[in-house]
């Protein structure tokens, strides 16, 4: 078994600011993602497509945090069997992400500067974005 590796995400009390919210939905062409709080859990539920997603016992799917992360999507040099292209996701470079954290949202800049790299997320106020302990689910979303 591999060890975990550091992905550079920092784990801590959330920063100040931020704004309430009780859920948000993104939106694909073949899919939908809904991420709604749960105070009682204290964590982001997760739907798809309108249905709760469950795992394989029946409990719900959820994160402690949420990245909606705003990238670049173009067509790849991979097909399908029916010749349609996979989409290629843009994560180097720079970009806008909200994170969903303790049923608020909070505007970041990502930022990843190779492919080898890890990407760092910064609050408004130049300071790293702290993460709640647990889950982290990262969304890309086509910009």
């Amino acid at each position: 078994m591999n060890a975990a590796e550091d992905l550079g995400l920092r784990f801590a009390a959330p920063p100040r600011g931020g704004t309430p919210v009780s859920g948000r939905t993104v939106s694909y062409p073949s899919a939908r993602f809904t991420f709604t709080w749960s105070a009682d859990g204290d964590q982001w539920l997760v739907s798809m497509d309108g249905t709760p997603a469950r795992t394989a016992s029946g409990d719900r799917l959820g994160a402690a945090t949420v990245v909606l992360q705003d990238v670049d999507v173009q067509d790849s040099r991979f097909r399908d069997r029916g010749g349609n292209s996979s989409p290629f996701s843009a994560t180097v470079g720079s970009g806008s992400a909200a994170v969903l954290r303790d049923g608020r949202s909070y505007d970041v800049v990502w930022e990843r500067n190779t492919a080898e790299s890890a990407t760092g997320f910064t609050t408004e106020d130049g300071e790293p974005m702290t993460f709640a302990t647990g889950q982290v689910w990262i969304v890309l979303v086509p910009r």
